[in-house]
């Protein structure tokens, strides 16, 4: 196989060199991307955290690879939005990771639905990832996403980043809910090589108690502060509000969400749609419309103080549905 040898056609980053760590397996992808939730693509079912064989892994994916490089799709994603043409390294390594084992969490979103998860047994990822390294599979720079539940409080998490750290693997993102403060984070932040994303979902502390279920909206504001401070560059700390309708979903509450991002010093912020409803109505154009007029509402009251708000995955599916509606 001519490893060196580039090839244009459709796919994407996580088909071609992608490994996601779930619950009680490893897949190929954990996004939420297009408006067919089909299932997801299974690498190793009923994974405990056994060594991984890694030319089973990229024979699997290799499999994969080609039925992209043919001009078809593989099943699972077909109609996803990261989809796109472009010149692939026919090369096997790994340089696209999300970590989502869902198994520990300080708060109690309205909105989860892996709250099943919270009674099984964790397994270790910090092996896996010495693993890769030290077999030079891991390629830099790499896209790396720590989530699921609340990372910070899983057993490994901070060896896991520290590890990442010391070895200049960039970029490392990590889904936090900001409630515990956390040093490797903090020392990440400082050089540049982690970023973080944390979801509020609110502007005030009634909404945040109501959706999280736990009273910690001023803790939380103070941690990203001190992580706004720390930060190498100011697009390493970024917050995130999903939508929840009947709940959130006023112009009041994210105008306090953006106000409190303007004091904590953030930059960039997002909007997201919570995913049930989003099933539930991603045919009603009035209804969607509606969602999107309230990003468009958080976006221009960001422009105004200085922050940039992104639209996030479903709130980017409705942007292309709106668009393609007229």
């Amino acid at each position: 196989m001519d490893y060196n040898r580039k090839e244009e056609y459709v796919s994407c980053n996580i088909i071609e060199h992608g490994f996601d760590a779930q619950i009680e397996s490893i897949n190929l992808c954990c996004r939420i991307s297009k408006e067919s939730l089909g299932s997801k693509v299974i690498i190793f079912p009923d994974y405990k955290g056994e060594k991984i064989n890694w030319d089973t892994f990229f024979r699997i994916t290799n499999k994969l690879r080609n039925i992209q490089r043919q001009g078809d799709t593989v099943p699972q994603c077909k109609g996803c939005i990261y989809l796109k043409k472009q010149k692939w390294e026919n090369e096997n390594y790994i340089n696209t990771i999300n970590i989502n084992n869902w198994i520990k969490c300080n708060a109690s979103c309205i909105y989860c639905d892996r709250k099943e998860s919270l009674h099984k047994k964790e397994y270790k990822i910090y092996p896996v990832i010495k693993d890769l390294i030290k077999n030079n599979y891991l390629r830099t720079p790499a896209d790396i996403t720590i989530a699921g539940g609340e990372p910070t409080i899983t057993s490994d998490f901070d060896k896991t980043l520290k590890l990442l750290i010391k070895n200049n693997i960039s970029t490392v993102r990590v889904l936090t809910n900001a409630i515990k403060y956390n040093k490797y984070i903090e020392k990440g932040l400082k050089k540049g090589l982690v970023n973080i994303l944390i979801s509020t979902d609110s502007g005030s502390r009634e909404t945040y108690k109501r959706i999280k279920l736990t009273d910690k909206h001023s803790v939380v504001w103070k941690n990203i502060k001190k992580y706004a401070k720390v930060q190498k560059e100011d697009s390493l700390v970024k917050t995130k509000y999903i939508i929840i309708p009947g709940i959130n979903n006023s112009k009041k509450e994210l105008s306090a969400f953006i106000e409190h991002n303007f004091d904590a010093g953030i930059k960039y912020t997002c909007i997201d749609l919570e995913i049930s409803f989003f099933i539930r109505e991603n045919q009603n154009l009035n209804v969607l419309k509606q969602i999107y007029d309230l990003f468009l509402y958080a976006k221009n009251l960001g422009n105004e103080k200085g922050i940039i708000t992104d639209a996030f995955d479903r709130i980017q599916l409705i942007e292309n549905k709106l668009k393609f509606s007229h």
